[in-house]
């Protein structure tokens, strides 16, 4: 475990700060990151605090930037493997819920100890993550935050995070400067993170493709091919598309920084939206190939022609046979859909 000094400096000279009372710092740390969230994570927001599941109350519930639900477990001290087990059964517990279920036990508790309530957390969540439904959310990362950390659980946190599950360490450590003012300092000693695009963000894509995979391998031999067609048609008409997966989902995203009216605030969300998907429907042993929202705003005068459309556009496809039928079609759309977003894009380029 590495001890983290901090020094006041003024010109050459540098003077170690006080480490602050210890007991003070523990007491008040649950309710300075509840206040301050972003000191977790930028663009957190939390959803619960001391929320209840079957292993117990978990510290705290929070969606982050990529709308991924998190667990954080908090330690009052150093962080230990006891800590690892907790937040491991908080997680494997809501995990196990199925999807109206824990949208429920998210909306009966909230409203609590600092957290704002959120009456309908599926239209709480649309309206902060529209390009993916509630399935999103899952599974849910896992972090220990505590002050301080022993070799044993950092030595476990590791190993597991080798193994590919989604878990981080975040210690805090409290100094005292001279006037009597309290700093928090914040290590992050294990910590899965990556970039897209230059952007950081936490490592999902592993957990959540898996799923997709699990799905996918539900469907008949015939359903799989079509998927990988389909696949293939988004990605020949616009090499530009980076694929993301919820459980049904795998959606074709690209790069929005450019607009004011699609792309996300890029303080708090990704620069990217998406525009076409496929959708897997284990039980029906069908696939849906849609566009979305922005897809439809952007060919408008193509989707004009479709009667009763809706947010989304979604073709069914039932067999190699429909996909056939349907594939010319679905590729002259695509490459109206694509070629629309280039006119859009330079427009707008052209107008900064």
């Amino acid at each position: 475990m590495e001890e983290t000094k901090i020094w006041a400096v003024e010109g050459t000279a540098a003077k170690p700060l006080n480490t602050a009372n210890h007991m003070e710092t523990e007491e008040l740390l649950e309710d300075i990151l509840t206040a301050n969230p972003d000191m977790l994570e930028n663009s957190l927001q939390l959803v619960g605090r001391q929320t209840s599941t079957t292993g117990g109350p978990l510290d705290l519930l929070g969606v982050d930037a990529e709308g991924r639900l998190v667990v954080f477990e908090l330690k009052r001290g150093t962080l230990n493997r006891e800590a690892v087990a907790q937040v491991i059964d908080y997680a494997s517990s809501l995990d196990a819920m199925d999807m109206d279920r824990l949208v429920s036990h998210i909306e009966q508790r909230s409203g609590d100890i600092g957290i704002d309530k959120i009456d309908d957390f599926s239209d709480w969540y649309s309206d902060n993550w529209s390009d993916e439904g509630v399935e999103a959310l899952m599974p849910p990362r896992m972090v220990l935050v505590g002050l301080g950390v022993d070799d044993t659980t950092e030595r476990m946190v590791n190993y597991m995070v080798s193994m590919g599950m989604d878990i981080s360490l975040l210690t805090f450590h409290g100094f005292t400067t001279a006037d009597g003012k309290t700093l928090l300092a914040r290590n992050v000693e294990v910590d899965k993170a990556d970039t897209v695009d230059g952007t950081p963000r936490k490592v999902r894509s592993y957990n959540r493709r898996a799923r997709f995979v699990q799905n996918l391998e539900t469907l008949s031999e015939d359903m799989r091919f079509v998927v990988n067609y389909a696949e293939r048609m988004f990605m020949s008409v616009e090499n530009r598309f980076t694929k993301i997966y919820s459980t049904t989902r795998m959606s074709f995203l690209i790069d929005f920084s450019w607009s004011e009216e699609y792309a996300w605030n890029e303080e708090t969300r990704a620069k990217r939206r998406f525009l076409s998907f496929i959708e897997i429907d284990s039980a029906e042993n069908i696939i849906n190939v849609g566009f979305s929202w922005i897809a439809i705003g952007l060919a408008s005068e193509e989707f004009s022609r479709i009667d009763n459309l809706g947010d989304e556009y979604k073709v069914s496809i039932r067999s190699l046979e429909e996909w056939d039928a349907q594939n010319e079609e679905l590729t002259a759309l695509t490459q109206k859909v694509c070629a629309a977003y280039n006119v859009a894009r330079e427009k707008a380029l052209s107008n900064q």
